[in-house]
């Protein structure tokens, strides 16, 4: 695997003695309840604000955490990170089969795959996708269109970007949620901009 990509919450940046404590925006993470985007400038604390809430909620069980190198291109190489992330989980171990690289292997069978894993999942687990802005295929973004429509109302996600997502699937009723239950947490101040 590539030593930039993390896959686990075990694998996420640690929390640093001295962070500043940000009861608001744990608790809209907390009553988020499909998915959330967070959105902020390079430097404002996105990474550490997340890492933070997952340590202190006692989700690190339940977290899959995967970081988007830069200029990412290769969708076969998110969806592998993205299996072995969720594998990582308490839940996911027991539900999702791990994905290897194979020239027949592309992100739309890989999705399909997580799918049918992920069909009967009933503990939530949280998919962190850091670093988001990085993703340079519009195909793959597509892919995860298709995982966010489709995944069961358990698996929630946390969409970290540098700046707002424009997803197709604006506005959409994705299952288990409302359009009210996907917001966005934006800028260091955490003020609610829309919907995701």
């Amino acid at each position: 695997m590539d030593p930039a990509v993390w896959s686990g919450a075990a694998d996420a940046p640690a929390v640093r003695d001295g962070v500043v404590p940000r009861p608001g925006l744990f608790e809209r993470l907390a009553q988020a309840q499909r998915v959330v985007q967070v959105s902020a400038p390079p430097g404002s604390g996105k990474t550490v604000l997340l890492r933070s809430w997952i340590a202190g909620s006692g989700l690190a069980a339940c977290a899959a955490w995967v970081s988007v190198p830069a200029e990412e291109r290769d969708p076969q190489r998110l969806w592998i990170s993205v299996a072995d992330a969720l594998r990582g989980t308490a839940a996911g171990a027991e539900q999702v089969r791990g994905l290897t690289a194979a020239p027949d292997l592309d992100g739309w069978t890989a999705v399909e795959r997580l799918l049918e894993d992920l069909a009967s999942l009933e503990d939530p687990i949280w998919l962190v996708i850091d670093d988001l802005h990085e993703l340079c295929s519009a195909e793959a973004l597509r892919q995860l269109e298709l995982l966010i429509m489709r995944a069961p109302a358990a698996l929630r996600f946390v969409l970290v970007t540098r700046h707002d997502l424009r997803l197709a699937c604006t506005g959409c009723a994705w299952p288990g949620s409302s359009p009210r239950s996907a917001r966005m947490i934006c800028g260091s101040a955490g003020r609610r901009r829309g919907r995701c």
